[in-house]
């Protein structure tokens, strides 16, 4: 006998997707029409017709989205760092412009906090990003700020984004109360995580809510956003932006720039106008060839 339900896709390997109904799980093979656009994310609400087997007959509209982790309808993600291996703070930029983007809330996890370097990457996370995140320390071998973290998730639908090795999935299975991820290691050689994660898979946490697990975001690609506005997307550059002597002005080469000064005064960070700049030249790049990339 035929079924029909809307439910979530909690897991999705090699084409086929895993969809929860709130009680059970059923294995799904998207329509053939689905199938051909890729268009299914973990987390997205969808329309499943099962019989023998499930099968996805349509996607509902989203409340978020991220790509490259493919992940829709979360509230927040969890971004997390540590002292080694040596954060990319480009790439971090990047997911909080797409959470910005999005409307997404954002976290900024200083994992292994027992380790030398760990409170100066904490001030330094407080300094850069300022009213943009909320900034947490994290030891799940100290058993530090977890209850802490777990509490302010509550019951949301967060996602785990971090670099390979800094200990995502050992704070997502302290997080869930069980070890459901596999804890890779650090190369010595390259100081660089090993992957763990090969998939996206939404699990339950201990209070109530869920967590997609993903790989790590080396991978992440910033929206395709006008670089007209991807100032914008930087808060911390409002007061001083109101200052330039240009309305429009992307804080670039322009003459009497507010941001440019307040800079060289010290006042903001140079490490993250720095950075801002080579968005903003990336953000050119794939603007201009947005048509091209499809």
């Amino acid at each position: 006998m035929k079924r029909k339900f809307v439910g979530q896709v909690v897991k999705g390997v090699g084409g086929v997707y895993t969809v929860s109904d709130g009680e059970s799980t059923v294995k799904c093979y998207p329509r053939g029409k689905l199938r051909r656009q890729g268009e299914i994310f973990i987390g997205d609400m969808v329309e499943v017709e099962c019989d023998k087997e499930g099968i996805i007959e349509g996607v509902k509209p989203r409340k978020s989205c991220l790509t490259r982790p493919y992940v829709a309808n979360i509230d927040a993600v969890i971004i997390v760092i540590a002292p080694i291996p040596k954060p990319d703070f480009t790439l971090v930029d990047k997911l909080l412009i797409g959470s910005l983007e999005q409307g997404i809330e954002a976290f900024i996890v200083i994992n292994k906090c027992e380790l030398d370097g760990a409170q100066e990457l904490y001030e330094f996370a407080r300094s850069d990003y300022k009213g943009q995140a909320e900034i947490f320390l994290t030891s799940v071998d100290e058993n530090i700020g977890i209850d802490e973290l777990c509490k302010r998730i509550g019951k949301m639908f967060v996602c785990m984004a971090g670099q390979s090795g800094v200990g995502k999935s050992s704070i997502l299975n302290a997080l869930l109360g069980e070890d459901k991820c596999a804890i890779g290691d650090i190369s010595i050689k390259s100081a660089r995580g090993r992957h763990t994660t090969r998939h996206v898979e939404i699990f339950k946490s201990a209070y109530g809510g869920q967590i997609a697990d993903t790989c790590g975001f080396s991978m992440l690609e910033m929206p395709v956003i006008d670089p007209s506005v991807l100032r914008e997307y930087y808060p911390d550059f409002e007061p001083y932006a109101e200052k330039c002597k240009y309305r429009d002005c992307r804080h670039d080469c322009e003459e009497d720039c507010g941001v440019r000064r307040a800079v060289e005064e010290g006042k903001l960070s140079s490490g993250r106008y720095e950075r801002y700049l080579k968005l903003y030249k990336d953000a050119i790049k794939r603007w201009n060839n947005r048509y091209g990339n499809h």
